[in-house]
């Protein structure tokens, strides 16, 4: 009996070791594929975002009428092209799933830095290069919608790239039949067809400065003040009955003090919190979370609360600009005003509540960084000479008025806006009031939910 426990008490053991060996490998394994899917999803996500830009470079190209704003939208295409090229070669696709895309991206790189060129020379761009961008639009129209669905279909899945990697090792003779194939064999079949040729408002993104340009020279407050500022900062038409908190301290561009307001007459006696500036006690931004009921104002009515808010707060009176509603929440983009002219880079943003019109929502970090009473110039053509500048084939439907934009880190330029159609999309195009050059484009996404620009 004893003879037999020693070689069984090894097989015992030998089974531990194996056994743990195994699961030791199936960990490090998963560990690979994870690994593996992640970067795969990435490249893919990094694409697709990629392949957006291209769209609304192309588009931007086809509307703007100045070599040299076109030398850097072509610019600007070659690079995305590359980038996206880059991350399509980075995913587990064979030359058959992916190749025709893939020589697309190369042409429109090629294509843009060739044009560039041209145009650097001072070649404009004619109706036959005119042609050539339009159907490279059309074709990264379409391509970006079938990587929108990809995507959508991918999270609805949550599908795994890491398939593509065991139907590669399988090296399978049978018609694939994941969902990954299926798409990317569609996609490449889509763009066979073609021949093998060749954004919360405008200026929302605010510049980084050294000092908040509103804020000089004005005198610290202390929290004493800074309680005082937020009470009246609070739309308190629906909470009426407010106790505020100065909980601390905030950094950043906009050093500012935190505070805490408990709104006890509003429903569920819920919270809101403000950031006032150290400096001069203005509101940085104000969020009142509160569960919004159903719609009962318009976007004209909630517009209109939102001007008189921001009247009311000290602001004066500013021009709205655009909006986005979300469920039934709605942003506007405000801009400060100066002898008619809007400030594009003083911008406010503020949301509205259309159960009942409350401001639940303030961000004044641009109009503090930036706003300040400036010395426009006078305009050196008028609004019937920048507009005859344009590009032949947009449409104006509106706009010729003056505006200021941000250029740069620290320029700013007098232009007129011009709002305008080619085909069915939209442009917004700013002509230089000085000199008339054409100084950007931007694409207008007019939706249910409101008016966004790319």
């Amino acid at each position: 009996m004893k003879r037999w426990v020693v070689p069984v008490a090894i097989g015992f053991l030998a089974l531990i070791f194996v056994g743990s060996w195994g699961y030791n490998q199936h960990l490090a394994n998963r560990g690979l594929e994870n690994f593996l899917n992640n970067k795969y999803q990435r490249a893919f996500y990094d694409m697709t975002t990629q392949v957006q830009n291209i769209e609304v470079l192309l588009s931007k190209c086809m509307v703007a009428y100045d070599p040299r704003l076109d030398t850097l939208l072509l610019m600007d295409i070659r690079q995305q092209a590359a980038f996206a090229q880059s991350n399509l070669g980075q995913l587990p696709l064979n030359d058959a799933l992916a190749g025709r895309t893939a020589k697309f991206f190369a042409q429109v790189g090629d294509y843009a830095a060739s044009l560039s060129n041209q145009v650097g020379r001072g070649n404009a761009i004619d109706g036959g290069h005119w042609e050539t961008l339009n159907n490279l639009y059309q074709q990264s129209l379409e391509l970006n919608q079938e990587l929108q669905g990809m995507q959508y279909k991918m999270a609805q899945n949550n599908f795994y790239f890491a398939e593509l990697i065991h139907q590669t090792r399988k090296n399978l003779q049978k018609k694939p039949d994941t969902l990954a194939h299926t798409d990317f064999q569609a996609l490449d079949q889509r763009m066979q067809q073609y021949p093998a040729l060749i954004y919360d408002g405008p200026f929302s993104e605010h510049l980084e400065k050294f000092e908040p340009w509103n804020l000089r020279g004005v005198a610290e407050i202390n929290p004493n003040e800074a309680h005082d500022k937020a009470l009246s900062f609070i739309d308190k038409q629906y909470a009426v009955d407010c106790q505020a908190t100065v909980t601390g301290s905030t950094g950043g561009r906009i050093p500012s003090y935190r505070v805490e307001v408990s709104l006890a007459g509003a429903d569920d006696g819920h919270r809101a919190l403000l950031d006032i500036s150290k400096k001069g006690g203005k509101l940085v931004w104000l969020l009142n979370a509160r569960p919004v009921g159903g719609q009962s104002l318009d976007i004209n009515a909630a517009r209109q609360k939102a001007r008189d808010y921001l009247r009311n707060s000290g602001f004066g009176d500013m021009q709205a600009t655009y909006f986005l509603q979300h469920e039934n929440l709605v942003t506007f983009n405000f801009a400060a005003l100066q002898d008619g002219v809007t400030l594009y880079p003083d911008l406010i943003k503020v949301t509205v509540a259309l159960d009942n019109g409350e401001v639940t929502g303030v961000e004044t970090s641009g109009y503090l960084m930036s706003h300040r009473k400036r010395d426009l110039p006078t305009a050196g053509i008028s609004r019937e000479q920048a507009q005859a500048g344009l590009n032949p084939r947009l449409q104006v439907v509106k706009g010729g008025s003056l505006v200021l934009i941000p250029l740069g880190a620290e320029d700013e330029k007098l232009v007129y806006e011009f709002q305008g159609k080619l085909g069915e999309d939209n442009y917004l195009v700013y002509v230089n009031a000085l000199d008339g050059r054409e100084e950007n484009v931007l694409k207008l996404i007019e939706g249910p939910d409101g008016i966004l620009t790319m």
